[in-house]
């Protein structure tokens, strides 16, 4: 049995979420206006994490509705969640930006 050691990844890592594919488990999280952003973790065993990539790593997927530079630090990408289907990992995500009032923020 492998013992769990709290936190299992040490520093901020909020609104995680988990996929099994397998005997494999990946977590990603909330990165908020942080580039690269939406890290990608891997464990065995739900107690050993090793930070494996990305999910947003190259700038060609940051459109011009999405600009990390100009975000406040509440703002940015929050709340993934990583799903698995027919071979292919999805991460979904919230993406939060602020605007003065009555204008468009994107």
């Amino acid at each position: 049995m492998t013992l769990i050691k709290n936190p299992i990844l040490p520093g901020a890592y909020p609104d995680p979420s988990v996929v099994r594919v397998g005997d494999d488990f990946y977590l990603v999280n909330s990165s908020f206006e942080f580039f690269p952003g939406l890290p990608i973790h891997h464990s065995k065993d739900l107690a050993n994490w090793t930070l494996i990539g990305y999910g947003l790593d190259r700038q060609e997927q940051l459109d011009d509705s999405i600009n990390l530079m100009d975000v406040e630090s509440d703002g940015g990408i929050h709340a993934p969640s990583i799903r698995y289907h027919q071979g292919k990992f999805y991460i979904i995500t919230t993406n939060v930006y602020h605007a003065p009032e009555g204008k468009s923020p994107i």
